[in-house]
């Protein structure tokens, strides 16, 4: 039974098992007051649970119910008798989990009609293996007559299973898969797999079942019905055939399943016989996984190899197989994460293949896309020093370690913070730390640039260079494509599959291919495109001595320019005379900590597209969190449509100012796109009839109206962007915040959500933004506040902050590349390829 055992390791299973253990319990009290047995037994429409439960989650089901009928017996029934309806319990869930995997392996129980005639037959068998244990063992106990309880049991199990089940089962199925919890999913394979003496345990829990079972009704009727033969002598003892048939049961159902054994599993401190010899660090060989609940390949024959040293930059479109392909290089996928998967990974070539995650720690280390996942502890400190700690590293060793690696990521004055409290990208910081401190020869980096800071970015990429040199090997998924120059290889995947395997260089220089295969083209081969011209060079240093002979048209550039000073400070606009937002010297800290943000003063008028800039750590986010209530200033205060946030709630500053978090799924929790994005208008009590026309509105202006059904969390990252901003429009806010809206999005998705943003803006809606995002920054935003250690270091235009260099760097931030050729060749700044275009003559067809 090593499913039973090995769940155990397992928090989720052993949570989901208590709340089988507490649902059990609670619809099995209430009827201890209507006893058919008083003392052992009661009416229990309550015995559908173990049923249903372990056919959608086997073993935790198996022990819940197993627990929760011992929890309500000690509301009534609690005896001797009770160990043996502990156990008989746990097979009315164990059995037909187990028969339903042997007589349909390939389809799921999910309540189904075509499934009613063996759903009755798992039902009805696994009610007879309850009755008949703990009817034997009452007997055994001299409580009560074997043929008369087991009868009881038998008929009173079955009728709860057979009429309320067809009616749970297809409710409970539909939102266990939704939610990941049936048992395929939150075991691997192996621990669940049938062992080579199931067939034999099957034979055993049948025959014992309906060896003891229908001979205990048959004799009990005997007694009741005149004229009725029974099927043994009345002078038959009938404690022998309970205890035969209890006894092929409880064997027969302890060999459906592998042994328990540890699968010759190696103790963590074993992990170190792993050597990195070899050239070839990675193999990864016709590498296919289907999620347990994906409709499709995430990952469909992807094959490559990387010798030692290698930088390989994984790129591609949002869904496309990047994390999945991570995760199976450390073995995460099929270990932790279950699914239908075949292929194989070597790594310095030793086979990876059932070997557990901790044993690969010396070989390979990964930050996860969702890093929040991989911090675990209370301080930054102890965060890092866990992975040490794991492999038995020395006091004194690991303090030296867990030093260096924080110097590395400039973390180290932040070491006693919990990491709750940290910005992002500096939860991504200590994140890559708690990798790179146990000194892995392979450093698998998904997204490590997400939360990061241009300046952030910029060490990332030397501390890469620098483990480069040491002789590590490093895979990093990205998707922005300027980092591709810095990679030896680059690997594109679309639709689970390779798209380009190759330099950088040669698919970077053709845009319109870079653009087909789901990616933001580089800025400087687009603009030469784009200008006609047959060069693609990809630097800045390459480019700007072939743009010498084109001409700077002053009179477009008058045209592109002035608008945005205007737009922001009202030189040719009147509308901006009432500030919507006002904030005051506005101060606040964290738990008597040195202020997020200090000092803080300006206004923000109706119409304006605002973007909040600075490094991580700088006081971003507190700020923005103070523009809808979310935080009030501990000093000063904030002002929104003339009103103090301290005199209003959340809900009500909702309707004029709507907040979008950096991860969308911080706010979505509804079961459909349309509950989702109702939700708000349900709490503000909005008639029906309005309310069903502004979601509907609201879901076609954002071309959702075909997904307004789906689960949100079945939808990629972009669409639950665009659900969570439309549960934010549908409230209809004169303002909108939004923290880092390409976090996570392809080239093509972020660059549809800043157009969707600019639209909004057009529309008459006030957009701020937090972006680490150069190209966005500089393109979108009229006006920029950037911020340094809590406090404004410049309020200007866009245009002003990027021209100047020296605010720039003092910023934290870095200009983009069309920006940087601009100022080198013409003096000129200009923020994106489209002013680029119409400001430049020569070398266009005239």
């Amino acid at each position: 039974m090593r499913d039973v055992i090995v769940m155990w390791r397992s928090t989720k299973m052993a949570v989901l098992a208590a709340l089988c253990a507490a649902l059990y319990a609670a619809l099995l009290i209430p009827f201890k007051a209507i006893p058919l047995i008083p003392g052992f037994t009661e009416i229990r429409p309550g015995n559908v649970v173990p049923v249903v439960a372990g056919l959608l989650f086997g073993p935790p089901a198996a022990w819940g119910c197993a627990f929760g009928n011992l929890i309500a017996d000690f509301f009534g029934t609690i005896g001797p008798g009770s160990f043996f309806g502990f156990i008989g319990n746990f097979l009315l869930a164990y059995v037909p989990y187990r028969l339903w995997r042997m007589l349909s392996p390939r389809h799921r129980a999910t309540g189904v009609a075509s499934q009613a005639v063996l759903y009755v037959i798992v039902a009805v068998v696994g009610s007879m293996t309850c009755a008949v244990v703990i009817g034997w063992g009452c007997e055994m106990l001299k409580l009560a007559p074997y043929a008369f309880l087991t009868a009881v049991i038998t008929i009173n199990n079955a009728a709860a299973a057979i009429i309320l089940g067809p009616l749970v089962l297809p409710l409970l199925y539909a939102r266990a898969r939704r939610w990941g919890l049936l048992y395929e999913d939150l075991m691997p394979a192996r621990d669940y797999r049938e062992g080579p003496l199931a067939p034999l345990g099957a034979a055993l829990v049948l025959v014992g079942s309906l060896g003891g079972s229908p001979v205990a009704i048959q004799m009990f009727l005997a007694t009741k019905i005149e004229g009725w033969t029974p099927i043994l002598p009345e002078s038959f003892p009938l404690v022998w055939v309970g205890t035969v048939c209890a006894l092929m049961i409880i064997v027969g159902s302890a060999l459906f399943a592998r042994a328990p054994s540890r699968d010759a599993e190696e103790p963590i401190g074993a992990a170190t016989s792993l050597e990195s010899t070899g050239d070839q660090a990675i193999v990864a060989d016709d590498l296919r996984f289907r999620y347990a609940l994906g409709d499709g390949q995430a990952l469909d024959g992807v094959s490559f190899t990387q010798p030692r040293g290698q930088l390989r930059l994984l790129m591609g479109p949002t869904g496309a197989g990047k994390s999945t392909l991570c995760k199976c290089l450390n073995g995460v996928i099929p270990s932790l994460e279950t699914g239908e998967f075949s292929g194989t990974v070597s790594l310095f070539g030793h086979d990876i293949a059932g070997r557990p995650v901790h044993t690969l720690a010396p070989l390979i280390g990964e930050v996860f896309q969702d890093f929040e996942s991989q911090l675990l502890t209370s301080s930054v400190e102890a965060e890092v020093a866990f992975p040490l700690e794991n492999i038995g590293v020395e006091l004194s060793q690991m303090q030296v370690r867990v030093r260096q690696a924080l110097d590395d990521v400039e973390m180290w004055q932040l070491r006693k913070r919990e990491p709750t409290s940290l910005s992002g990208g500096e939860k991504q910081r200590v994140a890559l730390a708690a990798t790179l401190v146990a000194d892995p020869q392979i450093v698998v980096l998904d997204e490590p640039t997400t939360d990061l800071d241009p300046q952030g970015k910029r060490e990332l990429l030397v501390q890469c260079e620098k483990l480069r040199e040491d002789g590590r090997t490093l895979i990093l998924a990205e998707h922005e494509t300027e980092l591709a120059l810095q990679a030896d290889v680059l690997t594109v995947l679309k639709d689970g599959a390779v798209a380009y395997d190759g330099p950088p260089s040669e698919l970077l220089t053709d845009p319109d291919r870079t653009e087909a295969l789901g990616l933001r083209p580089h800025d400087i081969p687009a603009l030469f495109q784009a200008l006609g011209r047959p060069e693609r060079p990809l630097t800045v240093d390459e480019a700007a001595p072939l743009l010498s002979d084109i001409t700077f048209d002053e009179r477009e550039w008058e045209d592109v320019s002035t608008p945005w000073m205007a737009a922001a400070y009202g030189e040719a606009s009147g509308g901006l005379d009432t500030p919507v937002i006002w904030v005051q010297d506005a101060q606040y800290s964290y738990d008597d900590r040195t202020p997020a943000i200090k000092g803080v003063s300006f206004e923000v008028y109706e119409g304006e597209f605002v973007a909040i800039l600075g490094e991580n750590g700088s006081g971003k986010t507190t700020l923005a969190k103070h523009l809808n209530g979310l935080l009030c200033p501990t000093q000063g205060r904030v002002v929104v449509v003339g009103n103090d946030t301290h005199g209003q709630s959340t809900a009500e500053l909702s309707s004029t100012v709507g907040y979008l978090f950096q991860d969308p799924d911080h706010q979505i929790f509804a079961e459909t796109v349309y509950q989702e994005v109702a939700f708000g208008l349900l709490n503000l009590d909005v008639p029906f009839q309005d309310l069903s026309k502004r979601v509907d509105e609201t879901l076609e202006s954002m071309g959702l109206t075909e997904v307004k059904d789906a689960d949100p969390f079945t939808l990629t990252k972009g669409q639950r962007q665009q659900v969570a901003l439309a549960s934010v429009l549908a409230m209809k806010p004169r303002v909108i915040v939004f923290d880092e809206p390409t976090t996570g999005l392809d080239g093509p998705q972020q660059k549809a959500m800043m157009e969707r943003l600019r639209d909004l803006n057009d529309a008459g809606h006030t957009i701020i933004v937090i972006t680490h995002c150069a190209w966005a920054a500089a393109e979108y935003p009229h006006r920029v506040i950037a911020l340094a250690n809590g406090e404004i270091l410049a309020d200007v235009p866009t245009r002003d902050l990027f021209s100047d260099k020296d605010l720039l760097a003092r910023a934290g931030q870095r200009a983009p590349q069309i920006t940087e050729l601009s100022e080198r060749v013409w003096g000129r700044t200009v923020l994106s390829i489209e002013e680029a275009v119409r400001c430049l003559r020569g070398g266009v067809s005239q």
